[in-house]
């Protein structure tokens, strides 16, 4: 079963709801921006069909569909706690901690910024909403003197990403200090099988422009990336697989993978892939429509898809918005496409409600893989222009 939510559905995943007719939920979102075409469903359906599935097999674009779930079932129903879980950051790191007994992590309230000092950690440290989406709030601090840099406007950013989405997507009430985490950074869109083993449906790497970017500006992938990694973050999504039951369940993991290959969690998103359909790139990469693998439970012949694959870098920017606009501007999204040799789809966001401009899917070859480097230094504001100018 499917609930797709604010803020966004992508026409590829609209398009299979229509092809497939897997049931939706008709909540307000569905009605207003999903084909009448597709199979939508009643809240007194939708329960039913959770039930005939034991609570597995739902996936949701948006973690704003937690909020139905816990209103539907309650905050202590099998399906909701699971959600929890891996939802609440700091309840993740008290999970995982004997499985990666390195990282250090405590619990920091909003009203306790103002005093908590970078001497109480003395080393570096990550600090970010203990419910969070899309690296609002998110930074690394090496130094107090960057402390007090981040201190000054920490509540202030997450708060203005929060006031855009429910509080079970992000909230500013409490943040999670914990260690850094180095290595090369990966998302993991997966699953859980009928028998609790993990499924990849896509690895992505996250690159950034240097080591104080915590932004979502760019992931990429490659036949060479997955061919590379997929193995050893199936053996490390099985180890999480330890620690409960997740038949069922899709997950979006933030990984990394240090020297010595050991694998370490950021974190790990429930009931959904990469988010605002973002995870769609795995079918422009290698023609696999994750939506379609996970409600038929098929599983990627990644010998096969990789063998066709080429050379090619597949890349997904974020271009998102550094402050709100002014009611006579625009972002000018022709001349954003004028840098890149080959774009697969620009998708434009609501700037006005949202803090992002785009989602830009575009490949690279050899040749032209210097533009993987412009995009981590694009400044989106340079595409900003008065509306009479805007392309």
């Amino acid at each position: 079963m499917f609930i797709f939510d604010q803020p966004y559905i992508s026409d590829v995943a609209e398009n299979y709801l229509i092809e497939s007719q897997a049931p939706l939920l008709e909540n307000e979102f569905a009605l207003t921006c999903v084909s009448p075409s597709a199979n939508h469903i009643s809240d007194a359906e939708a329960v039913k069909e959770l039930e005939r599935d034991n609570f597995r097999w739902l996936y949701s674009n948006s973690e704003n569909a937690i909020g139905w779930i816990v209103e539907t079932f309650g905050a202590d129903s099998e399906l909701a706690l699971k959600i929890d879980l891996f939802k609440n950051k700091f309840k993740f790191r008290e999970k995982t901690a004997a499985l990666f007994p390195d990282i250090a992590f405590f619990k920091l309230a909003a009203d306790e910024i103002a005093t908590f000092t970078f001497e109480r950690v003395g080393a570096p440290f990550i600090i970010k909403p203990m419910v969070g989406f899309i690296s609002a709030g998110v930074h690394r601090v090496n130094t107090a003197d960057e402390w007090e840099t981040v201190r000054a406007r920490l509540l202030e950013e997450t708060k203005e990403t929060a006031n855009a989405f429910p509080e079970e997507v992000i909230s500013s009430a409490f943040f999670i200090v914990e260690s850094v985490i180095e290595g090369d950074e990966y998302a993991v869109d997966a699953y859980f099988d009928d028998d609790n083993k993990p499924v990849v449906l896509n690895i992505l790497k996250h690159r950034f422009s240097g080591e104080q970017d915590m932004s979502d500006r760019l992931y990429v992938t490659s036949a060479k990336i997955i061919s590379s990694r997929l193995s050893a973050i199936e053996g490390f999504l099985a180890d999480l697989a330890e620690l409960g039951d997740f038949r069922g369940l899709p997950i979006h993991t933030e990984i990394r993978i240090d020297e010595n290959d050991c694998i370490r969690p950021i974190e790990v998103n429930p009931l959904r892939f990469a988010g605002w359909c973002s995870t769609d790139i795995a079918s422009y990469a290698y023609g696999i429509n994750v939506y379609d693998y996970f409600a038929q439970k098929r599983k990627p012949d990644w010998d096969a898809v990789l063998g066709t694959a080429g050379d090619d870098t597949f890349a997904m920017a974020v271009i998102e918005r550094p402050t709100p606009l002014r009611d006579n501007q625009d972002f000018d999204y022709r001349q954003l496409a004028e840098g890149l040799s080959t774009i697969l789809c620009l998708r434009k966001m609501d700037y006005r409600t949202f803090p992002m401009f785009a989602f830009l899917f575009f490949s690279v070859t050899k040749e032209t893989e210097h533009e993987l480097d412009a995009m981590l230094t694009l400044n989106p504001e340079e595409f900003v222009v008065d509306v009479e100018q805007a392309g």
